[in-house]
């Protein structure tokens, strides 16, 4: 699982990546010192950064609905009146390509894991360094997968699916894709939307749905998140 913690060669790339429009973050969070603290830390990150507040679940998902162009969500998993991940759930599942790195004071091995498998891009404690904070930001936003380097062997030795057969079935051997899914696959590691891998490779919507679909099934992965996880340790150089 190389390159799942934060690399500060990697995390540079955020400097080289050009945003069309101002960068758009949103932070959500019920206590108003932290949504204050990080939108201090975005802007201080990009001045030129647009950051979205919200205290509310309700509040995420109607931001969501009206803004899918985000570039990252920021969510706190201890929201008031949400059962453990289901707003992380409702998020991913309204628009699964989006990033969402997962910020919460509980971090055991198996909060990561439950984070991860449902396609969040990273996971970060609470009691993080701020400075630690951004470069777990920057290395999402540049496509990577962010884990606490303290957690990162724990769930290295479990597997991003745990003991599952079909971690077993998918691991047994490389996992060969065409020339094209290979194409689409450094693209979604680079953290690209749909609509940006068509204007990339000249292709429709559907047919990159398609590729990404193949994706999944060859690596046994339900999101963008388990697909780059297994692709890494399947051998693909996809950073």
């Amino acid at each position: 699982m190389r390159g799942l913690q934060c690399d500060p060669s990697r995390a540079s790339l955020l400097s080289q990546r050009s945003f069309p429009n101002a960068m758009k973050i949103l932070v959500v969070d019920d206590h108003s010192l932290i949504t204050d603290a990080l939108s201090v830390l975005f802007l201080d990150l990009d001045p030129t950064a647009e950051v979205i507040t919200t205290r509310t679940a309700e509040g995420a998902l109607k931001i969501q609905e009206e803004q899918p162009e985000l570039d990252l969500v920021v969510l706190d998993l201890g929201m008031p009146g949400v059962s453990g991940t289901a707003l992380l759930e409702a998020m991913v599942t309204r628009a699964p390509e989006m990033k969402i790195l997962v910020l919460s004071g509980n971090q055991d091995q198996r909060s990561v894991m439950r984070v991860l498998q449902l396609g969040a891009a990273g996971f970060v404690p609470k009691s993080m360094a701020s400075e630690t904070l951004l470069s777990a930001v920057k290395f999402v936003l540049s496509g990577g997968v962010y884990i606490p380097a303290d957690l990162l062997e724990e769930v290295n030795r479990a597997g991003i699916f745990g003991n599952s057969e079909r971690a077993r079935d998918h691991d047994n051997g490389r996992v060969e894709l065409t020339e094209r899914q290979e194409q689409v696959l450094k693209l979604l590691a680079r953290g690209a939307p749909i609509k940006i891998i068509c204007r990339e490779l000249g292709l429709s919507e559907g047919t990159v749905k398609t590729h990404v679909t193949a994706i999944y099934r060859a690596f046994g992965a339900s999101n963008r998140t388990e697909a780059l996880l297994a692709a890494r340790r399947h051998g693909y150089d996809i950073g």
